[in-house]
């Protein structure tokens, strides 16, 4: 393009707006210089590396621009009920964008009084985060952290936008995004879900409750008493671990999941469930509008806490039927009884029944020799029995086996079938599978131990990765409200609350920032 037309052109942008002139000329040069790329690749190139430094331009034009018709308000107050009476302009402060850095400049109130710092109306007007990063960079900071390791985060952010962002600094923004995660369910001025319907059959879908642990390798100062205590026992060997040895680095974290079932048209059988027909489309319970919860800093009481608030927000006149699935952990099993009881709810307790099959299939183990395709013919046997109701059955069944049978004593068979026995009678009270699959209720935990794998292990168990307590805490709750489907809502409610706290609580009305505007 010729001198006089980028002349011309920057003339006629300036008179629209001024200091538009220099981006317009610059915008034509690269448009000139897309042209003459021979590649889509050398195009793109240049469009996202000089278009981004335009754009970022745009952005810098903008705030000049408000910062010179910044008004000078006539009196400001801070939350000290000091006055701030002079007023200082030009004041400038950094803040990096995805664009590129840009400058803020605006007017500094003072007040002479020392201890009493400078306050800056317009800061609160464009929310600017305490941080130099902006809250637009922050998010998607935080969107690559809490899906991967932080170095991985620091290339994807500097491939997406040109922004490098050191380790630590993703650490500390990612933590400060977690900072209203515990209070945001809690909040009741948030959207509530959709009505639930009823099925085409009338009833309600039902509420699951779920809960399970997953150990996260934590750094010393982060692992709990007994985990610490047991790191610090003498060991068999020197090289290795013994039979029961653990190194005790880890902390457990306690996930649970609340969701609606929708159960099948057709209830299941014990033969549909144990034996399914290849050649029929399976037609399972379906979990629908998972939410979840993930503590690693508290105790499992608070998470399973947690799942009864949010089961009693979706049903809070407990109409619809309450079920628990759980894998047999006793303590666990006492905190939903509990729980139940404290506020005056029935709900039902299920074990999980693929645990109930891995004790069945030990229990073979101990009955047939390796690899007898009569194991498995064993197996489906009794859990076609416990399915049917006949657990008791079952119990004695095997009873009666090791008594014909007898292992030797102390050997791993007769400690096996000791704790199949032990687990069936003790949890006999949760095995009515046929009332469940009667009425078409799930009876394993894939929910939550999906959940144990997508939401803890698959970020948590990086290899090599040691955490702090407040580091952990700050990813399981950005993924959990991620896993939840809350992230959008989640972002715009944390933004809301980082405005009243970084600005609108420092002036004694804050209805005076809308006067620097």
């Amino acid at each position: 393009m010729e001198q006089y037309g980028l002349d011309e052109l920057a003339a006629s942008a300036e008179a629209v707006m001024a200091g538009l002139g220099p981006l317009a000329v610059a915008l034509a040069g690269l448009a000139g210089e897309a042209c003459r790329a021979v590649t889509l690749d050398a195009m793109e190139g240049l469009a996202v590396e000089r278009g981004r430094e335009l754009l970022r331009g745009l952005v810098q034009l903008s705030l000049d621009a408000q910062a010179a018709a910044e008004v000078r308000v006539p009196q400001v107050t801070g939350a000290d009920g000091v006055r701030r009476a002079r007023a200082e302009p030009g004041h400038g402060r950094p803040v990096v964008t995805r664009l590129g850095e840009v400058v803020v400049r605006r007017i500094a109130y003072r007040s002479g009084v020392k201890g009493a710092g400078s306050l800056f109306p317009r800061d609160g007007l464009l929310n600017l985060p305490p941080c130099g990063y902006s809250w637009a960079l922050q998010r998607l900071a935080v969107m690559f952290c809490r899906s991967g390791a932080y170095e991985q985060a620091r290339e994807f952010v500097l491939a997406a936008t040109g922004i490098s962002i050191g380790k630590r600094q993703l650490e500390q923004v990612t933590a400060a995004a977690a900072a209203d995660a515990e209070q945001f369910y809690q909040d009741p001025a948030r959207p509530r879900d959709e009505p639930v319907l009823p099925g085409p059959d009338g009833r309600l879908p039902l509420v699951v409750l779920s809960a399970d642990g997953k150990g996260v390798a934590m750094r010393p100062g982060a692992r709990r008493g007994q985990a610490a205590a047991r790191a610090k026992r003498a060991r068999t060997f020197r090289k290795r671990l013994g039979t029961g040895e653990k190194t005790g680095h880890k902390r457990m974290a306690e996930t649970g999941c609340v969701f609606d079932v929708i159960v099948p048209e057709r209830p299941r059988t014990p033969g549909q469930v144990m034996c399914p027909d290849p050649g029929t489309a399976k037609d399972p319970p379906r979990a629908v509008n998972r939410w979840y919860a993930c503590d690693i800093t508290a105790g499992r009481d608070v998470t399973i806490g947690k799942l009864f608030g949010e089961a009693g927000r979706r049903d809070p006149g407990c109409q619809r039927t309450w079920i628990v699935l759980a894998d047999g952990d006793n303590h666990q099993l006492g905190l939903f009884a509990a729980g139940a009881a404290e506020r005056g709810i029935t709900i039902t307790i299920l074990i999980d029944f693929i645990h109930v099959l891995e004790y069945l299939w030990k229990a073979a183990w101990c009955f047939h020799p390796p690899r007898d395709p009569a194991m498995e013919d064993w197996v489906i046997a009794q859990g076609l029995d416990i399915l049917d109701g006949r657990a008791a059955e079952v119990t004695a069944r095997i009873s009666q086996l090791a008594r014909d049978h007898p292992p030797q004593p102390g050997s791993e068979h007769a400690k096996i079938i000791r704790a199949t026995v032990t687990y069936l009678q003790a949890k006999a009270p949760y095995l009515d599978y046929p009332r469940a699959l009667a009425n078409g209720w799930p009876i394993a935990t894939g929910v939550i131990e999906g959940a144990c794998r997508h939401l803890v292990q698959d970020r948590m168990g990086i290899t090599g990765a040691r955490w702090g307590l407040d580091g952990a805490q700050a990813i399981l709750w950005l993924r959990a409200i991620a896993a939840s489907g809350d992230h959008d809502a989640y972002w715009a409610w944390h933004i809301t609350q980082e405005h009243q706290r970084n600005h609108l609580s420092r002036y004694q009305d804050p209805a005076s920032l809308d006067l620097a505007a």
